[in-house]
């Protein structure tokens, strides 16, 4: 069995010890150790990386008591070895860590919210809780959680040789089916639970703790957050972020949001007054289709082509320049795609739906519809203005065969 070294002190960064196993795997060699400061995957946390010697160990699992270290080159079995750990890796999910117990303890103490599920990712980490919780309540444990981190608080690690001894202990949170020994992470004045992973020494460590985010999540709420260094990066980017559109805008960074929603607000006025504009620009575009629609027997067929106009105001026009003598097909080439509409007015001869295919097939295009109405688009707007004029006689030709 390893002697798991970070049990006890999971601020040492390195040792010797005696290579025991060396056997090939997928991707490089597993290799087992007397002893390591390498902590393998569990608890929700990653496992450690680091070098034996100039091998690279690339991940740790744990099987049975063991630690087995994959490494990207084989090593000796008896030799003696050093061992060493990213400290930066390690540091950084000390911190997420400890932040996670504090965080968690923090919503048990004013919410009853269990910890029901918790993930260590490289850039973000998230804890599930098994009730819903509003913003208020997010930022006041948050707030509480903080608190404890000012206090510079003692965090330890201690074995208990049995379930019963356990069982008498305060805990927040007690893992199913563990065997003894059983570990228990303790911050003083504050959280206590079983746990396999290395913590900070002190709780001023993790820096600070920041809620990103939050979401309902299976009836309760998952919420991400930022620790320590990857709570700075944050910051320093947002605040930057802030500073640049402050710039922009002429602003201190403190009205950059205030700025961003007087924007925001005069655009959603300019795009619906631009709306009742097309609305009415479109009343005399339909009157002048109409006017130049080209007669088919008894019926009239109006067909243009526009360059740029979207779909939704295309398909505006087109029900507007139908009447029930009249078809309209309106085509539009934008940024190389092109849109097309067929409206008809009521009791019109022919179910726009039976013309569509036709007017795909022409365009190379996509589209349906039935009744009054159908509309499609092509990928391509090349040689729109030949596919119109194809589209235009189709279309008398029906309506003179119509009665």
């Amino acid at each position: 069995m390893t002697v798991k070294l970070y049990d006890q002190n999971s601020h040492q960064t390195q040792t010797t010890a005696r290579v025991t196993a060396c056997e090939p795997v997928e991707g490089g060699f597993e290799v087992l150790l007397d002893q390591t400061v390498l902590f393998p995957e569990g608890g929700g946390q990653p496992s450690d990386t680091g070098w034996i010697d100039t091998a690279r160990v690339l991940s740790c699992r744990e099987e049975r008591g063991d630690v087995f270290h994959k490494v990207d080159r084989a090593l000796t079995v008896g030799e003696t070895v050093s061992v060493r750990l990213d400290w930066a890796r390690r540091f950084d999910f000390m911190q997420q860590h400890t932040g996670e117990h504090l965080l968690s303890f923090a919503f048990y103490k004013l919410f009853e919210a269990a910890n029901i599920g918790f993930h260590l990712a490289l850039d973000y980490a998230t804890i599930d809780f098994d009730k819903p919780l509003s913003r208020e309540q997010i930022a006041e444990a948050e707030l509480l959680a903080n608190s404890y981190v000012w206090r510079n608080l003692p965090v330890t690690a201690t074995f208990y040789a049995s379930e019963e001894e356990v069982q008498e202990l305060p805990l927040r949170k007690h893992a199913e089916g563990l065997t003894a020994p059983i570990r228990i992470v303790s911050i003083e004045d504050a959280d206590m639970c079983t746990c396999c992973a290395p913590h900070c020494a002190l709780t001023g460590e993790i820096g600070s703790i920041f809620v990103l985010d939050a979401a309902g999540y299976k009836g309760g709420t998952r919420v991400t957050f930022l620790c320590g260094e990857r709570a700075l990066r944050r910051h320093r980017a947002e605040h930057d972020d802030l500073d640049a559109i402050g710039r922009r805008f002429s602003t201190a960074r403190e009205n950059a949001v205030s700025a961003v929603t007087k924007l925001s607000d005069e655009y959603g006025a300019l795009k619906k007054r631009e709306r009742e504009l097309a609305k009415e620009l479109n009343a005399f575009l339909a009157a002048e289709l109409r006017a130049n629609a080209k007669q088919a027997g008894k019926y009239r067929v109006a067909v243009r082509l526009f360059i740029g106009m979207d779909a939704g105001r295309l398909k505006d026009l087109a029900q507007c320049a139908a009447e029930p003598r009249t078809i309209s097909a309106l085509f539009s080439e934008t940024e190389g795609k092109l849109s097309y509409v067929l409206a008809c007015g009521e009791k019109f001869p022919l179910d726009v739906g039976e013309l569509i295919p036709a007017v795909n097939a022409a365009t190379g295009g996509k589209g349906g519809g039935r009744g009054t109405l159908a509309q499609g688009m092509a990928q391509s707007g090349s040689g729109a203005q030949e596919t119109v004029l194809q589209v235009e006689d189709y279309l008398v030709r029906r309506l003179k065969e119509s009665k």
